[in-house]
C-alpha cells in the first residue's frame, strides 16, 4: 500500500473504514421516513410520505423508482428485478412523485407526495413498485492535511427503500407453505420456511413461531414481517446451547397483520398454520 505514503500503516487504514462505518450508521439515522409503505387503488390515487432530516446537516434528497422485489436465491435473501415480471405486474412508470428532488436542511421535513395514474386496461390484482429515498450531504466534510498525511473527502450517499401498491378490481392474495426444514450445527439450529404466494396480488403480513418440547414449554419464540411476492424463504437461526436434547415441535402462524402498517391498507386472509416435529441433538 505504498500509495498511501510511508506513514501510513494498519492502524490507519483500519481507522479510516472504521471511521466510514460510523459515518454510514450516522448518515441513515439522521433521515427518517414514514410511513414505511404507500397504498393506492382506483379510488384513492393519492398517497405521501414524509422525510425528515434529524441530523446537523442540510441533506440532499432524490427519490426515484425502480421494480423489484425479494426472493430466495441459493440459499440467500436477494432483491431481483424480473423484466417479464416487471410488464405485467410494475407500476414504476406510472406513478408521479412532487418533488422529486430537494434539499433537507437539518431539523426539518418535507412532505412528498405521490399520485398513481394507472393506465386503462388493467387486470385484476396487486402492482407494485420499489421507491428509493437517497440523501447526501450538501458540504460533506473535508478533512486538513499536513506533509506526509493523506487528504480525503468522503460524500456518503444513503439509499433508503420502502414499497408502494396498487390494487384493482378483485385483487386477492395468499400466502402458501411448501416446506419447512429444520438443520444443527454444533449448538445453532437453522428453520427455514419457504413460501408460495397466491392470488393476484403480493401477500404483506406476519410470520410467527415459536418451538415447544415434548411438556408443551416454549423454549424459542419469533415474529417477524413477511412478504411474498413469487416465493421465499425465511431463515431463521436458533440458539440451542441452553435447550436440552429431545423432540420439540415447531408451530407457526402467517397472518395479514403488521405493526407498521393499518390493517385497512392490507389484504386480508386466513391465518396459515403450520407444524414439525424435530429433534435437537
Amino acid at each position: 500500500m505504498e500509495y498511501l505514503g510511508k506513514n501510513v500503516g494498519k492502524k490507519a487504514v483500519v481507522a479510516f473504514f472504521l471511521a466510514l462505518f460510523i459515518f454510514a450508521a450516522q448518515a441513515k439515522a439522521q433521515i427518517s421516513i414514514a410511513p414505511t409503505s404507500l397504498f393506492f387503488t382506483e379510488q384513492s390515487r393519492f398517497s405521501s410520505l414524509t422525510v425528515s432530516n434529524g441530523g446537523d446537516t442540510p441533506q440532499e434528497i432524490s427519490i426515484s423508482m425502480e421494480f423489484g422485489y425479494p426472493t430466495t436465491q441459493s440459499g440467500n435473501l436477494v432483491i431481483v428485478s424480473d423484466s417479464v415480471l416487471a410488464q405485467e405486474k410494475s407500476m414504476a412508470d406510472w406513478i408521479k412523485v412532487f418533488p422529486r428532488s430537494f434539499t433537507l436542511q437539518p431539523h426539518q421535513r418535507q412532505v412528498v407526495r405521490f399520485v398513481a395514474r394507472a393506465p386503462q386496461g388493467l387486470k385484476d390484482g396487486g402492482y407494485w413498485t420499489r421507491v428509493k429515498i437517497t440523501s447526501n450531504e450538501v458540504s460533506p466534510p473535508i478533512g486538513t492535511t499536513g506533509a506526509n498525511q493523506i487528504g480525503a473527502q468522503i460524500n456518503l450517499i444513503v439509499n433508503q427503500v420502502i414499497s408502494a401498491h396498487y390494487r384493482t378490481g378483485e385483487a386477492t392474495t395468499g400466502a402458501k407453505i411448501t416446506s419447512v426444514d429444520f438443520t444443527q450445527k454444533d449448538n445453532t439450529g437453522s428453520v427455514a420456511i419457504s413460501m408460495k404466494q397466491t392470488g393476484n396480488a403480493p401477500f404483506i403480513g406476519s410470520l410467527g413461531f415459536v418451538i415447544t418440547n415434548e411438556d408443551g414449554e416454549k423454549v424459542y419464540q419469533t415474529n417477524t414481517t413477511n412478504s411474498v411476492y413469487t416465493t421465499i424463504t425465511r431463515n431463521f437461526r436458533v440458539d440451542l446451547s441452553k435447550i436440552k436434547s429431545g423432540k420439540y415441535t415447531i408451530s407457526g402462524v402467517i397472518t395479514s397483520q403488521r405493526n407498521d402498517i393499518s390493517q385497512d391498507k392490507l389484504l386480508q386472509i386466513e391465518p396459515v398454520s403450520f407444524q414439525k416435529s424435530i429433534t435437537i441433538k
